[in-house]
This record gives structure tokens, sequence and C-alpha cells, in this order.
């Protein structure tokens, strides 16, 4: 199944479950007439919460743009510089190549998205 069907089927799930949520606050048992507290929804992992916040470029696994003007080059897709292949990494994200200036070792991501888990994980 793709990503992009697998995600949209999750968030179809999620809208019916907080509809359901919404609709009965709490359940009530017939034989003994207490009602029970309804158990809030987790929220997702934060690289499920990037997943669907950040608009996908490119697809796993779908190459980089060559350089037009080499032979054995491509594009970084954040700064535009020519790399052979094996200098860029594709974001698990967004799916952006990124060479290595433009990449943040600490998040495993592109400097675009590594700056929004920086943003996300600020402890106000």
């Amino acid at each position: 199944m793709s990503l992009k069907k697998n995600l949209l089927l999750r968030r179809r799930d999620q809208d019916k479950e907080k509809a359901r949520e919404k609709g009965k606050p709490g359940k009530s048992d017939i034989s003994t007439g207490k009602g029970t507290e309804t158990k809030p929804i987790p929220s997702p992992d934060l690289y499920a919460q990037l997943k669907n916040e950040i608009q996908l470029i490119r697809n796993q696994g779908d190459p980089a743009d060559k350089d037009p003007l080499s032979f054995s080059r491509y594009i970084c897709d954040l700064c535009s510089t020519p790399y052979p292949i094996s200098e860029l990494k594709q974001c698990s994200v967004c799916g952006r190549w990124a060479c290595s200036a433009c990449w943040n070792q600490q998040f495993y991501l592109c400097n675009s998205c590594s700056g929004i888990v920086a943003l996300k994980s600020v402890k106000l």
C-alpha cells in the first residue's frame, strides 16, 4: 500500500474515532448503571505529526534531479548545488535530497524538517 494511501486511511480512522468520542462523552453500563470515562486518544508520535504536517516534496526512493550541466551529478534540493549521488541523503519526512551542508545529523533529517522538529521540541 502506498504511503499516501496509508496516511489517508489512518487520518480517516482518527476522524471517525474523534466523531465517536465527541458524540458519546461517557459510556454507561446498563447492568450496574455506572458511567465509565472515555479514554483520551493518545497523540501520535512526533514523526507521524511531521509526516502529516509537512508537504511531501518527493516520494521515498524517487531519484534526485540531475544536473543538466554535468554527466553524473545531482542537485541538492535545498541549496541547488550539484553533487555526486553518493554525497546526497534523502529526508525521510519530506523526501528532499540534501547535501552534507543541508543535512542535520542530530535529527537525521534535512535542515528544513529539522528546524520544524527543533521548534516542536521547545518547552515553553
